[in-house]
């Protein structure tokens, strides 16, 4: 296994809502994360509903099910294009540790007429299809992809305002928890293996 090299090895945490996401790239350790960029994805096929939960709501369940499998699909291949154009931006020779999605701990009924019963239901399906869609883009790039629950995230909270004053605006909530799922990839220090 090859080593861990500081400045050349990078983490991407990454944040979705419907039909977008926030990466944030960092390198260093754990302890002291380097910010190296951050950038916006589209996610959301264009032609189809960025909500294809909502949008299907009013359909046949056959012609829903397939409109909601081309939002996957599509989603995947965008975010699949993004993570790319993130992975061309680094210098030469930087290794990808892993990509790390924030994901929300939700319990969804298994088909997809019982997720249009409930409002509350399509946007939890919506938010997860974006998060898989994503985890299964970086796999596609044989990147290592981890779904880190939101509770788990660490404070690091020293170390995400330094990456926020070097990063500059925007550093919303996103864009920090976006760093902080990055931070879950990087070596806990110099000094330990």
């Amino acid at each position: 296994m090859r080593r861990h090299v500081p400045g050349k090895d990078v983490a991407v945490g990454v944040v979705t809502r419907t039909g977008s996401a926030v990466t944030v790239t960092l390198s260093g350790f754990a302890d002291e994360p380097v910010f190296v960029g951050r950038r916006e994805l589209a996610l959301a096929p264009a032609g189809l509903p960025a909500q294809p939960y909502h949008a299907a709501a009013d359909l046949e369940i056959d012609v829903a099910a397939g409109m909601i499998g081309q939002v996957e699909r599509g989603a995947e291949k965008a975010g699949a294009a993004g993570l790319r154009v993130v992975a061309d931006g680094l210098p030469a020779g930087t290794a990808i540790l892993g990509v790390a999605v924030v994901v929300k701990a939700v319990s969804l009924p298994r088909s997809i007429p019982d997720v249009l019963r409930s409002h509350a239901w399509m946007h939890a399906a919506e938010g997860m299809l974006y998060r898989e869609a994503v985890l299964a883009a970086a796999r596609r790039h044989g990147w290592a992809a981890h779904a880190v629950d939101m509770s788990l995230l660490p404070a690091a909270e020293r170390a995400v305002t330094e990456l926020g004053r070097v990063a500059g605006r925007p550093w919303r909530k996103m864009e920090k928890d976006a760093a902080r799922a990055a931070i879950t990839l990087l070596p806990q220090s110099a000094s330990r293996p």
